[in-house]
């Protein structure tokens, strides 16, 4: 589907440097007025990005939370959206986390993939993780690859794959707001 046809008039979506109050992004909806939207933040000084839980509450201070992504149809949606921006490498928190009663190193366990959870309480199953991910060591925080300069690798291009991050990683994010939010 046309992005510009989805989202119905597009507002120009702006990002400063700055602390985390000064995070500004408008929110993108469906069609310019229908739930979900969605806000990206990107911050071109990568020395102030935020951690998982710092991008979370940013998300939850506008009545939001970090992204849940529910289909693939979704998962094309974002990366869209992205695209559009026209910004530089840097990868982008999701809402998925692996759950910490579960923390465990290597990917010997092979139940790992299945312990991540949406922390909007989404039931999704959908999952885009890149072909050798997650890895399931001390990473347990997600974030969408956006590296748009970097190389493709064996197994083709991992642009918008899922990553496991560590957490305290510094990185941009994407926030959505539901229905009532």
């Amino acid at each position: 589907m046309d992005f510009m046809r989805l989202f119905g008039t597009v507002i120009a979506v702006l990002f400063h440097p700055g602390s985390a109050s000064k995070i500004h992004g408008q929110k993108i909806c469906r069609r310019g007025t229908e739930r979900p939207c969605y806000r990206a933040s990107y911050i071109q000084d990568s020395r102030r990005r935020l951690t998982f839980d710092d991008a979370r509450q940013s998300c939850r201070s506008e009545g939001g939370e970090l992204l849940s992504i529910e289909t693939e149809s979704e998962q094309r949606l974002i990366e869209s959206f992205i695209q559009k921006l026209r910004v530089g490498d840097g990868d982008f928190w999701i809402g998925l986390q692996r759950s910490l009663q579960h923390h465990r190193t290597g990917n010997s366990n092979p139940g790992c993939p299945s312990r991540y959870y949406w922390v909007d309480g989404s039931k999704a199953k959908y999952r885009n993780w890149n072909w050798d991910e997650p890895s399931c060591g001390t990473e347990m925080c997600v974030v969408l690859y956006h590296q748009p300069t970097a190389p493709t690798d064996e197994e083709g291009h991992f642009l918008f794959k899922w990553n496991d991050d560590n957490c305290s990683s510094k990185n941009n994010f994407v926030c959505k707001y539901r229905e009532g939010e």
